[in-house]
């Protein structure tokens, strides 16, 4: 599960869930949202070609198995190139 917390083109904050584990609107996503908001989050930021930086948000997970979630479910859609995740060092690292 991922969420969209900035949309940096248009300059906007919100809060928008993502799971490709359960449908919008159903007591299982609710219950993912629950789950996600008490697990670890993993702050990630996807660009354009140019290194423009599209959107921001925090994932589940931050490795290659579902990490490219929000870039795949998401950022593709909006023409994002790359998905990067920021490291303990507080570097942004691509996945």
């Amino acid at each position: 599960m991922f969420k969209i917390t900035e949309d940096c083109v248009e300059n906007k904050k919100f809060v928008e869930y993502f799971s490709s584990d359960a449908k919008k609107g159903t007591e299982e996503f609710e219950k993912l949202i629950k789950q996600f908001e008490a697990g670890p989050q993993y702050k990630f930021r996807m660009r354009d070609v140019d290194e423009v930086v599209y959107f921001m948000g925090y994932s589940d997970d931050n490795t290659k198995k579902s990490g490219f979630d929000p870039f795949d479910m998401y950022g593709e859609y909006y023409g994002c190139f790359d998905i990067q995740y920021l490291n303990d060092k507080g570097e942004y690292e691509r996945l």
